[in-house]
């Protein structure tokens, strides 16, 4: 399955590679894959116990240190109270857990020098984060789906869905744990999973076909209005206020959807209220004002717009 793949990013059998694994299905299989390429010693596991659940956070870790041991592979673990940190840092608990994996994450791969961490996100987890963001009011940039490279990061089963994965678990006879919590439809992801996606199979089975080429669809619209924004910033840090306000309404948003995501390493936090303020900015007759939005700086002087990000 990962020739291909690994072809496109230049993986060679001595490359050292880091495994997010939680020993549940995915990242069992993936991790089954990767062993079927890599060299054992090239092989990283790292494993992040968010301590969510209790013993059963701690008996998935034991589970997959001994298969580690087992079978000759480097694991590395790390224990973090993310319901503490979610309090402290008034986040919610997927965005605390999602911050904190990752930082480790990359701290094991400068750790161990590795070239890249491969993670298990599947066609269901991206047709689940579309419906996610949807819901929430997400726009263009929001409908893609989960990325198959995100810098260092790669995502192997883009493509790959939850059914295919259980098969070939089955079919190998591949050991992994389950998160109980994956069936309490409580949370609004496994509620999305459980109850309402759940039901596209019922209307066409052949939904996540659909899906997939929609997200592909949507990644290739994304990527036009990119460049139709760097084409209209031509390499500088500034603009000017006539030339924004030819551009159509779309346009003028994208632009500061652009900048705003080039300052703030995203969009979260921008509304349709912020764009508009923004927009409102641009258009004030004052000749010299400033105007900040999180990180993103802009000041305007006589007939430009300069924008700067600040540390």
């Amino acid at each position: 399955m990962f020739k291909n793949f690994f072809q496109k990013y230049d993986i060679f059998r001595e490359d050292i590679l880091i495994i997010a694994c939680s020993g549940g299905p995915d990242s069992m299989y993936l991790l089954a894959e990767v062993m079927k390429t890599q060299a054992r010693e090239t092989i990283i596991v790292a494993h992040f116990n968010h301590c969510l659940r209790g013993t059963e956070s701690n008996r998935d870790e034991i589970f997959l240190q001994d298969f580690c041991k087992k079978n000759h592979l480097i694991f590395v673990s790390t224990r973090k109270d993310i319901s503490r940190l979610s309090q402290e840092s008034k986040k919610g608990i997927e965005e605390t857990a999602r911050i904190e994996r990752y930082s480790f994450l990359e701290q094991v791969r400068l750790q161990y020098s590795a070239k890249y961490i491969l993670t298990a996100h599947h066609l269901d987890d991206s047709i689940e984060t579309l419906m996610f963001n949807l819901i929430r009011g997400s726009k263009i940039h929001g409908l893609m789906g989960i990325p198959e490279q995100n810098g260092n990061i790669l995502r192997p089963f883009g493509q790959v869905s939850k059914i295919e994965i259980l098969k070939e678990l089955e079919r190998e006879n591949i050991p992994f744990r389950l998160d109980s919590t994956n069936a309490d439809d409580v949370y609004l992801r496994n509620h999305l999973r459980l109850n309402i996606i759940s039901e596209f199979e019922r209307i066409n089975p052949e939904y996540r076909k659909n899906l997939a080429s929609f997200m592909k669809y949507i990644n290739e619209l994304g990527d036009f209005i990119d460049a139709q924004v760097v084409i209209f910033l031509r390499g500088e840090t500034f603009f000017l206020v006539e030339d924004f306000f030819l551009q159509p309404s779309f346009l003028q948003k994208e632009i500061i959807r652009y900048l705003f995501a080039q300052a703030n390493n995203g969009t979260i936090g921008l509304s349709e209220g912020g764009i508009a303020e923004i927009i409102r900015f641009i258009g004030d007759k004052g000749n010299y004002t400033q105007k900040d939005l999180r990180k993103l700086h802009l000041e305007k002087k006589n007939s430009r717009v300069y924008f700067s990000s600040h540390i």
